[in-house]
């Protein structure tokens, strides 16, 4: 049974202690805060199977987890912090000066009421006995999380501009930085925030670092790997200083409109942000049809095939979702379009279009339920990557759609779902006595738990790899060219990734940072072949240039004997 609502805010109090005894106990020595947190969490988690010895206590270590991971994710940035505020002790800075409103937050807690309105009257309102509502609580503890960050970053932000270090200092308790400004690709200026891109419950990427405290005028600066916004006094003069440092060195001095989120002409965009969030990015939607039908006494078969409509429709309508959600637009780019007009004609789906979304990652993506309700979708960034390597990628994405990965990637979880439903029914049906059998029965729960990704990735990474392989028969190259392009993106990823970790990273940090052309450890690859949605980029690009024969059985052979002997075997 799920415990109580101050049980639990208990649990995860303890949680959250446990980490900050250690965080306390490492200013003076780093391994004495390892060693002191290990004893506090051996010791709570000790208490907690004490005073419930049954299989109840690992629900009650969940929350302990949960309270934990909480504060590791607040206090993970503190170490930069500290960094950066000895480098400005020392450097000549010139503090850019921040505007700050409450109407800035409140738009952004009220987002986030909206978007979890539904789950929020659930716990209050829905069957008390519900696994849902275990759910909710658990699902909810990292979005409260990213909220005090939130909160506490427009509250505390300051920045600084170090023209002798031609550096742009970002202090904040949670999110420093130290952006070298000869990396800078553009300097912008936008007539206003537009929370429908920065809110992070309305995106589908993430390499927006919203730094906005006001719904004024924001500078935005674009670095590799990810996007800069912040509202500051005189952006304008700001953005002529800092556009000296981009290759360039001409910006683009147009400011840029944006309307306000609750403009006539956002509205169909702001309801399908809404309705984005409320229905992927968390379970709101769901939970508030079934606290609907609750209370309307619907039965549970009513309630269940409801509900499975829903989740049909939503289906149905996804690529439009996505693309609301991504504000996503038709390419116009002629180089673009060509090269998806001569991949998309092998491949036999000629109506398929491509758009553009506004993004710093190099990524491509296929949605929709079938080919009339498909698009590819590709970043601003990856736009820039060579006719070739595009075309590698449009043919890829085009297996995707031509095969309808999505909706049958979304049946097969919907079908292991009702499979795991169906199972706890079967016991629920024929056992009459849980509680004699309820150790045995955590443990055949905790199995289907843990063997749900793998069952997920399993399906996933074989229509990866058949995407590779079919896309390179849409090639002039074939799967050279396929190995290629995928090379060349594997690069830029890698390049744009270590860029945006030296920013956020103290310069002590130990973090090997490895390229994903290599093997990876093999701890790390049995995460990467058994629970990831894709295989690891080296063994993709391996598998291309060692079987050039193209699709078929053998390299479906060869892809499942590595899946396991790459997980296991250290030896190449």
């Amino acid at each position: 049974m799920l415990p109580g609502f101050y049980e639990i805010i208990v649990c995860v109090f303890l949680g959250l202690t446990t980490h900050l005894i250690g965080l306390l106990a490492g200013k003076k020595n780093k391994k004495l805060g390892i060693a002191a947190e290990g004893v506090a969490a051996l010791l709570v988690t000790g208490i907690v199977f004490y005073l419930n010895p049954s299989t109840d206590g690992f629900l009650y270590f969940s929350f302990l987890a949960s309270g934990w991971s909480s504060g590791f994710t607040l206090t993970r940035g503190l170490e930069k912090y500290r960094e950066v505020k000895r480098e400005l002790d020392t450097a000549g800075v010139e503090q850019i000066i921040t505007v700050r409103s409450s109407s800035r937050i409140a738009f952004d807690l009220v987002f986030v009421i909206i978007v979890y309105a539904g789950a929020i009257l659930f716990l209050f309102y829905g069957p008390k006995e519900s696994p849902l509502h275990f759910v909710i609580v658990f699902g909810m503890f990292p979005s409260l999380s990213m909220l005090v960050k939130r909160v506490i970053d427009w509250k505390k932000v300051r920045f600084y501009y170090g023209e002798a270090e031609q550096k742009l200092y970002i202090i904040s308790w949670f999110h420093a930085r130290t952006y070298t400004l000869q990396d800078a690709e553009s300097v912008a200026v936008e007539s206003a925030v537009d929370l429908l891109k920065l809110h992070p419950y309305f995106t589908l990427f993430t390499s927006r670092v919203d730094f906005t405290t006001s719904m004024q005028r924001v500078l935005r600066i674009q670095f590799p790997g990810e996007s800069v916004y912040m509202t500051v006094e005189q952006a304008e003069q700001w953005q002529k200083r800092l556009t000296n440092f981009t290759a360039n060195q001409t910006g683009d001095d147009q400011e840029l409109v944006v309307l306000p989120f609750y403009h006539r002409k956002n509205i169909k965009r702001l309801f399908g942000k809404l309705y984005f969030a409320m229905t992927v990015k968390g379970i709101s939607a769901y939970t508030g049809l079934v606290l609907l039908l609750y209370f309307l006494k619907a039965p549970p078969m009513m309630m269940a095939f409801l509900a499975g409509c829903y989740w049909v429709f939503n289906l149905y309508i996804s690529d439009r979702v996505l693309k609301t959600a991504m504000d996503a637009k038709e390419v116009e780019d002629p180089i673009v379009i060509k090269a998806a007009r001569k991949v998309f004609s092998r491949a036999g789906i000629p109506n398929v279009k491509v758009y553009v979304t506004e993004s710093d990652e190099y990524n491509g993506l296929a949605a929709g339920m079938n080919i009339g309700h498909s698009l590819v979708t590709l970043t601003s960034t990856t736009l820039k990557l060579p006719p070739t390597v595009l075309e590698g990628i449009l043919a890829h994405e085009a297996v995707h759609v031509k095969k309808r990965d999505v909706m049958w990637k979304q049946i097969a979880n919907a079908l292991l779902l009702l499979g795991y439903v169906s199972i706890v029914f079967v016991i629920a049906e024929n056992i009459s006595d849980i509680e004699a059998v309820k150790t045995p029965l955590f443990f055949v729960f905790w199995l289907m738990f843990m063997l749900f990704p793998v069952f997920q990735s399993l399906l996933s990474q074989w229509c990866e790899v058949r995407a590779d392989f079919l896309g390179s028969s849409y090639l002039d190259g074939g799967t050279e060219q396929m190995a290629e392009s995928m090379t060349a993106i594997a690069v830029k990823q890698d390049e744009a990734a270590l860029k945006s970790v030296g920013y956020s990273e103290t310069k002590q940090s130990e973090m090997v940072k490895e390229s994903s052309l290599d093997r990876s450890p093999w701890w790390l690859r049995v995460v990467e072949f058994q629970m990831m949605p894709h295989p690891p980029m080296y063994w993709r690009i391996q598998a291309l240039h060692s079987q050039p024969c193209g699709w078929g059985i053998a390299v479906c052979k060869y892809w499942f004997i590595s899946r396991w002997k790459e997980s296991f075997y250290r030896k190449k």
